[in-house]
């Protein structure tokens, strides 16, 4: 049972900070490196984890990313039937756009992507399925959270507020605001916070109960969308939420 849970721990870790090395992996989790790394091999040899970096042919410690397989698994046991339901409206959204849309769904302090369509469009916004980003810097989080009740918002803003850039909304009070902006319009919107130089504009899903099942986004480089578009972007991916 220590080895199970040793593995996913590690999973767990490398989908937050991947790609990552056995070293960190060890710190992180206080177990010797030893034993961390036997569980890499076995992790690799089943297939759930793979290693694009070749520095470690020169001498440089090797890199882990989750596989394919587990991001694989992990759309089909996650939500799939949100999945199924919005990818024909997300690919309306694409067409119409001719930007990146993301499909992510919260998972505690954060959302979880868990589908992507790329933009057709040479410079284009590339983010990983399975990544994440905290609910106060992503356009998709901010979705979320503004919808969340209002004992889980104070819970959320209880903590502190980490940047991810220096557009990042880290003062409570401001995002308090902010989160009374999203109700208010019907959509949020990010603006060189979680990457600099990229923009994005979301809608949250909205369960019958009013929580938020997930959130639907627009992604695109921030030259794509000067403050004159976001509100016709905020109305389109507002109506597909709804949709």
């Amino acid at each position: 049972m220590e080895s199970v849970r040793l593995a996913l721990s590690l999973l767990e870790t490398i989908a937050a900070n991947g790609p990552i090395g056995v070293s960190t992996l060890a710190r992180k989790l206080g177990e010797p490196k030893t034993t961390v790394h036997r569980s890499l091999q076995t992790l690799h040899a089943a297939g759930w984890i793979r290693s694009p970096d070749r520095s470690v042919e020169h001498g440089r410690q090797r890199l882990w990313t989750l596989s394919p397989k587990l991001l694989s698994l992990g759309q089909r046991a996650g939500h799939p039937r949100l999945r199924d339901t919005s990818l024909p409206i997300m690919e309306e959204l694409r067409n119409t756009t001719r930007e990146t849309i993301h499909l992510m769904v919260p998972q505690d302090r954060v959302v979880v992507l868990i589908e992507r369509l790329d933009s057709p469009q040479p410079l284009r916004i590339v983010r990983p399925l399975g990544g994440r980003s905290l609910l106060h810097v992503a356009s998709n989080g901010k979705a979320v959270l503004a919808h969340l009740s209002a004992k889980e918002q104070e819970a959320y803003l209880a903590r502190p507020l980490k940047a991810s850039t220096q557009y990042t909304i880290t003062d409570s009070n401001e995002l308090r605001a902010e989160l009374e902006r999203v109700r208010k319009n019907g959509y949020a919107v990010s603006l060189g916070e979680l990457d600099e130089g990229v923009r994005a504009v979301a809608a949250p899903i909205l369960a019958p109960s009013g929580a938020p099942s997930g959130a639907i986004s627009i992604s695109c480089p921030a030259q794509r969308l000067p403050d004159d578009r976001i509100a016709r972007y905020g109305g389109l991916v507002r109506s597909a939420a709804e949709e």
